[in-house]
């Protein structure tokens, strides 16, 4: 079986989109492999962008304005990224469809094209963010060029634990607790003045 074919209930197998005949072709002439096993899949995620370049050069790209076309195929994309273990960015994205990176922020800032284009675009951008967040999350220790790639190209920012002073602003000392908890009497624990008689919270 081609290995990003599928086989009809008649026992045929079929392209479901022209891109995954062409990955086929390139796999197959370009790269010599017959069929992708787990060896070989790396040399394919090696060689993903100049896959994706073979594949523009030969497959017809929807015009512009037809964004339900585009994002049919942006879906074909993202599945050729998921099969070989590529994380999809819009970067890749624009090198398969033959169009500039900085037209798709413009449909995504709804200063061009419609509003159905700058939703989509938006989609986009919130499904290779979610590819890297679940590789983030699902890989083992910290990859220091994929924190950069979440801050720098979707804006996420590391968080850290915010003390309880910083939020209320609260200083309480042990009759203050007392008092919050419903304590009528405290024992006699020496001089009231005494700074471990004071909690943070």
């Amino acid at each position: 079986m081609k290995d990003n074919a599928i086989t009809t209930t008649d026992g045929i197998e079929v392209y479901k989109h022209n891109i995954n005949y062409y990955a086929d072709e390139y796999i197959r002439n370009e790269l010599e492999i017959d069929h992708v096993d787990t060896d070989s899949k790396q040399i394919v995620k090696d060689n993903f962008v100049d896959m994706l370049f073979y594949i523009c050069d030969h497959i017809e790209k929807p015009d512009n304005a037809d964004i339900k076309a585009l994002d049919y195929i942006f879906n074909v994309y993202v599945r050729l990224c998921s099969k070989y273990g590529v994380n999809p960015t819009l970067e890749a994205f624009s090198f398969l469809v033959n169009i500039d990176r900085n037209t798709f922020t413009t449909w995504s800032n709804g200063s061009y094209r419609t509003a159905e284009h700058s939703c989509t675009v938006k989609k986009w951008m919130n499904t290779c963010k979610g590819f890297l967040v679940n590789n983030l999350g699902n890989s083992r220790g910290t990859d220091a060029n994929k924190i950069f790639i979440a801050k720098a190209a979707y804006g996420m920012a590391e968080t850290k634990a915010v003390e309880q002073e910083q939020i209320t602003g609260a200083r309480k000392t042990v009759e203050q607790i007392a008092q919050d908890i419903g304590a009528n009497e405290l024992p006699n624990t020496g001089a009231q003045d005494d700074e471990a008689d004071v909690f943070d919270f």
